[in-house]
């Protein structure tokens, strides 16, 4: 997986660009990382680490209600210039709450999408059909395997951890070029 933040965020964020106002940056951002934190918070429960239902599309309604609720919070705790980089176009309100759930959700579905390529496969149909894997069999071939803290199986090194580091500082990169740069598309006094 791309890290949950920053790359999940800067690999969708050209989507925020080329569409400013049916999209909402910030509730995108939040949804990019959704399936992570769902996941995550449901480790204490499951006992081990890894996708689950927040990395499915039987999950995808639920992720996307608790990251409305989250990308509502968020323009609380982030800081105002990063709200302004994030989310040009209309004020959120309750017009923007569609927008919004559909950022979110967008922001979601992206994440679970990209981790197909970059996990060399996922959840996709959980809970009926376990791990669904649509690369070739050399994309999941471990070179070598490393354990993880919290993991039930060490990880795999194979070439898909090289996608996986490769999106992640590409992600990294563009979302915090996109906060740092003039996008063009804001109001200017």
């Amino acid at each position: 997986m791309p890290l949950a933040f920053p790359s999940h965020q800067g690999l969708i964020l050209p989507l925020k660009a080329w569409l400013p106002r049916k999209i909402d940056g910030v509730a995108l951002c939040v949804g990019a990382a959704m399936p992570d934190i769902f996941d995550g918070a449901a480790w204490p429960f499951r006992g081990t680490l890894g996708q689950w239902l927040g990395h499915s599309l039987a999950g995808l309604p639920v992720v996307s209600l608790l990251g409305l609720v989250l990308s509502i919070e968020a323009r609380r705790l982030l800081p105002e210039t990063w709200i302004h980089r994030l989310d040009f176009g209309p004020p959120p309100g309750p017009p923007g709450l569609f927008r919004a759930l559909f950022s979110v959700g967008l922001g979601a579905l992206s994440h679970i999408l990209l981790d197909l390529a970059s996990h060399g496969g996922a959840r996709l149909l959980w809970p009926w059909h376990g791990r669904l894997v649509l690369l070739p069999a050399m994309w999941n071939h471990a070179w070598f395997t490393l354990p993880l803290p919290f993991y039930k199986d060490p990880y795999p090194f194979a070439p898909h951890t090289l996608a996986w580091i490769f999106l992640s500082l590409l992600g990294a990169f563009l979302f915090f070029r996109f906060l740092r740069s003039d996008t063009g598309l804001e109001k200017k006094p």
